[in-house]
């Protein structure tokens, strides 16, 4: 199937479909059944949903690193001032 005649679903659809899945430990296949979409489309928006959840984290973790970097460098400037 191409991309042309895939079915779009919206947004909202697949947040609950995730929320079922991720949060109140249902079997991926039960989801799928009760709202009508296939197994294999299921796994992936949970799979994309994991994809992304990662990439965040990694930039969260960047900004903290960097925020670390920063105090440790304010710190050091306010010694240097109070000497």
């Amino acid at each position: 199937m191409n991309i042309s005649n895939a079915k779009q679903y919206p947004i909202d659809l697949q947040k609950q479909v995730i929320n079922e899945v991720k949060n109140h430990n249902r079997l991926l296949s039960d989801v799928a059944k009760q709202y009508g979409v296939s197994a294999k489309t299921v796994y992936k928006w949970v799979r994309h949903n994991d994809a992304h959840k990662t990439e965040s984290k990694s930039a969260i973790v960047s900004e903290i690193e960097h925020l670390q970097q920063k105090i440790t460098q304010l710190s050091q400037q306010l010694h240097t001032m109070a000497s």
